[in-house]
């Protein structure tokens, strides 16, 4: 098996059993073949030990490891990477990172993996604190880089997904929950592609319709679905555009715009294979009520 399987595996079985895939984690090391694959194995290291196992110390020992390995050693990028996912867990656990002394850009990545680290562990608080910290800083980068970018927009959309399902929200969680979808629709148009920029208008959407902010809501909506018309979306992707057009129409009181959305999202559901009508059973019972 080479580094790409093994990885590939891991990543597939760590939810059903993370303390198994973490003994197999310990010697992922002697599978890397070249600097690019470092990134990668400190990555799924801090989320196996970190998020899932909260097992810091295992997790810093097993990237000191990799910090010591040849093809990091020779790579600036690899052992970047590893120094943010150090610097990562322990602002995790509310400490200040040790050793090496970190680039802007750096702090940056790793603000933004920390908050999903505490996210991921249902500690929404700290998640917001540090998301809150990772866009001060953002505010004083004079220029964007794409190395902090694609983790910025991870973090930014699983911590407004993460607010919006809160059953109350005060108006600072609203406040919060679309700064970080903002944020996530903001990077994830540089880095991402069509349908990764068409699924932040979604949450975006979303999210504006959660906190009563419905002109928004409408704005981005028809984002959302003029992406997916544009882009010969699957039909997965079709629902929740249909969905949220529907939800903000009825909420505007446009009953003929509701009723068409309605329709067209029930259509896209019965075409569906089941397991994504499986993923969208919730949305599509509330479009019933």
């Amino acid at each position: 098996m080479n580094f790409d399987q093994f990885l590939e595996q891991a990543w597939s079985e760590h939810g059903d059993d993370a303390y198994a895939v973490s003994v197999r984690l310990k010697s992922a090391r002697t599978l890397l073949a070249q600097p690019v694959q470092v990134p990668a194995l400190a990555r799924i290291l801090a989320h196996v030990f970190g998020e899932h196992l909260g097992d810091w110390s295992s997790a810093q020992h097993e990237l000191a490891q990799l910090q010591e390995h040849p093809l990091c050693l020779s790579d600036a990028r690899a052992s970047s990477a590893v120094r943010v996912a150090q610097a990562a867990l322990a602002l995790a656990q509310g400490t200040v990172p040790q050793g090496a002394k970190l680039t802007d850009e750096e702090r940056v990545r790793a603000l933004s993996s920390a908050s999903a680290i505490c996210l991921g562990r249902g500690e929404l608080g700290n998640a917001s604190d540090l998301f809150e910290l990772c866009l001060k800083l953002v505010a004083l980068l004079p220029a964007a880089s794409a190395d902090f970018q694609r983790p910025l927009a991870v973090a930014a959309n699983n911590l407004a997904c993460a607010l919006g399902e809160l059953p109350l929200r005060s108006e600072q969680q609203n406040a919060q929950m679309i700064s970080a979808a903002q944020t996530a629709r903001q990077y994830w148009e540089r880095v991402g592609t069509w349908l990764e920029t068409e699924r932040a208008d979604y949450v975006l959407a979303k999210s504006c319709w959660r906190a009563g902010q419905l002109p928004a809501a409408a704005s981005h909506a028809v984002a959302c679905l003029s992406l997916c018309q544009a882009n010969n979306a699957p039909a997965f992707e079709l629902f929740f555009a249909h969905e949220i057009a529907a939800l903000v129409s009825k909420s505007l009181g446009y009953g003929a715009a509701f009723e068409a959305a309605r329709q067209s999202a029930l259509k896209v559901f019965d075409a569906l294979d089941p397991q994504d009508q499986a993923a969208c059973q919730g949305e599509r019972d509330a479009l019933l009520v």
